[in-house]
């Protein structure tokens, strides 16, 4: 059975969920990865209960992609730290209603040098700590993505593939990887899929001209998509494809980006 492919509703984020669910389903969708991001989400529980019987409608998968626009878990500011913190625990109990595959957990970065990154990075560690107890209250996974460059990521490519190792256990936890962030920094993309394969709950393609992140559809950019493809090919069944496009991308080419996972994986 080929794997589902899913599509990001990062994808024309200013429309409704609804029309995003119906051109995703015109548009050969296999899963949607929701985008708690946007004026629709101000209100959480509110934004949710308008869509959620649209969601009942569709035979998609899903999966939820916690907001991250002006949060920052690994702040320098206790109060952003915080909000940041509470908007991710509404996420997951969202993501828990539907039954999602994961939660997308956004770790922050150190945006400035001045501050200290080593301590950025255990912040962002025990917020996560502090988020798997909430996830696991509600049996909902949740994936810690690659973000940030220039020098505001927190983790390099080793500590990445090595980071549920600062966890206790991986109950309800694992790693996504974004394949333009890591290009952004450099990566190894084969190697870390290869690293990480085992931990991976998702996979975020697209890609950019390792300057901006941009998420532009896979071949449009300058990653090397030939290795990865060869890489995506040996990643257990349990890790999900999502393209992530931009928010102005046309919906046809997510599925022109299906077809050639489809085609090469």
């Amino acid at each position: 059975m080929s794997r589902k492919i899913f599509y990001s509703g990062l994808v024309q984020l200013e429309k409704s969920v609804p029309t995003n669910l119906q051109a995703f389903a015109d548009y050969d969708a296999d899963g949607v990865e929701l985008f708690l991001d946007g004026p629709q989400w101000n209100n959480k529980q509110a934004g949710f209960s308008s869509v959620k019987e649209h969601l009942n409608q569709y035979p998609f998968t899903y999966s939820v992609h916690g907001p991250m626009f002006d949060l920052n878990l690994a702040s320098e500011n206790a109060a952003v730290r915080q909000t940041s913190l509470n908007e991710l625990k509404q996420a997951i109990e969202i993501a828990a209603d539907i039954q999602a595959h994961h939660v997308i957990i956004d770790p922050g970065v150190c945006l400035y040098r001045i501050f200290d990154k080593h301590k950025a990075q255990m912040r962002a560690i025990e917020a996560i700590m502090e988020l798997q107890q909430h996830a696991k209250k509600y049996g909902q996974p949740i994936a810690i993505e690659n973000t940030g460059h220039n020098g505001t990521e927190l983790f390099d490519q080793e500590a990445f593939c090595n980071l549920l190792d600062h966890f206790p256990d991986n109950d309800m936890l694992g790693l996504v990887l974004d394949t333009g962030h890591a290009h952004l920094n450099h990566w190894n993309i084969p190697e870390v899929i290869h690293n990480a394969k085992d931990h991976l709950l998702a996979i975020h393609l697209n890609d950019n001209d390792a300057v901006t992140d941009n998420h532009l559809a896979i071949g449009d950019g300058t990653i090397d998509w030939k290795p990865v493809f060869q890489a995506l090919q040996h990643v257990p069944d349990k890790c999900r494809f999502i393209l992530e496009y931009n928010m102005i991308m046309p919906y046809r080419k997510l599925r022109e980006g299906r077809e050639l996972l489809r085609e090469y994986v």
